[in-house]
């Protein structure tokens, strides 16, 4: 879809990094906000970097957890904004443990964020998308991961709710084209936010995920680079977009040579476990 002067945009997560870049390059194109997060204090921090731009913008705080709860942020979106032509479904978090360590509080938490908080919010929008896809256009971005691709160490959760989130994608493009309602999967690698650290002292290893977060910051991609590459998507009606080069690689490898990637990745694994006894 073209991107046009009063669309309307969702991002829900919309106090975190991706979403403030996103955000703002959005408002460059003259599109409407309504930012969606349980922070409000990030919410109001974005807002802040909004100014510039002269856009309408929105704050809602919601749970994406709750369908209620997004069922109630759509009817208050839509009354403040009077339409959507865009939603992102951004929220998202990652616990660094083990498998065996997961518990099932973690794995509801998970899923209920970023599994859950997709399927709510497609279907809670879908009705008004539908609408927009009538007359301007409309366009869903599901968050995923290059994690979505393969399975890594310590991150069963993650993993496997971003493939969810990825199969998912697939299917409301197959079932909506045709109302002109575009879906993007989107599978970024490392990007430099706080992500990690949101979790940081829930790990089973804190010192493996420091590491991690430091590999992140030395080696991914800013947010900004994520949020230019995701408008594009949109504009350009992209089914999925890969974020990085180390998402690149995830992809090619696991498509090519699915065992030899597998087993190399638990050799590795199995090694740093055995170095840490």
């Amino acid at each position: 879809m073209k991107i046009e002067k009063g669309c309307v945009a969702v991002i829900t997560g919309g106090g975190g990094g991706i979403a403030r870049c996103l955000a703002q390059a959005l408002a460059a194109k003259g599109c409407n906000l309504a930012l969606v997060d349980i922070n409000d204090d990030a919410l109001n921090e974005n807002l802040a970097a909004l100014s510039e731009y002269g856009v309408k913008t929105t704050l809602h705080n919601a749970d994406v957890t709750s369908f209620e709860s997004v069922q109630a942020l759509a009817a208050e979106v839509l009354a403040q904004q009077g339409k959507v032509n865009i939603l992102v479904n951004n929220a998202g978090i990652t616990l660094q443990k083990s498998f065996e360590n997961h518990t099932m509080a973690d794995w509801q938490r998970v899923i209920g964020i970023n599994l859950m908080g997709v399927i709510h919010g497609c279907n809670a929008f879908l009705p008004a998308l539908k609408k927009a896809g009538q007359n301007e256009g409309a366009h869903i971005i599901n968050m995923s991961s290059m994690t979505g691709f393969v399975g890594l160490p310590n991150q069963a959760s993650y993993s496997g709710t971003k493939a969810a989130v990825r199969a998912i994608s697939e299917t409301l493009h197959a079932e909506h084209l045709h109302e002109n309602i575009g879906v993007t999967s989107v599978h970024p690698g490392a990007i430099k936010t706080k992500m990690i650290l949101a979790t940081l002292q829930e790990s089973d290893d804190i010192k493996t995920a420091e590491k991690s977060y430091k590999m992140v910051e030395k080696i991914g991609n800013s947010p900004e680079y994520a949020a230019k590459r995701i408008v594009s998507a949109i504009e350009k009606n992209e089914i999925r977009i890969r974020i990085g080069k180390d998402a690149v690689i995830m992809d090619i490898l696991k498509r090519f040579l699915p065992n030899s990637f597998s087993r190399k990745i638990s050799k590795l694994t199995a090694k740093a476990r055995t170095k840490n006894q």
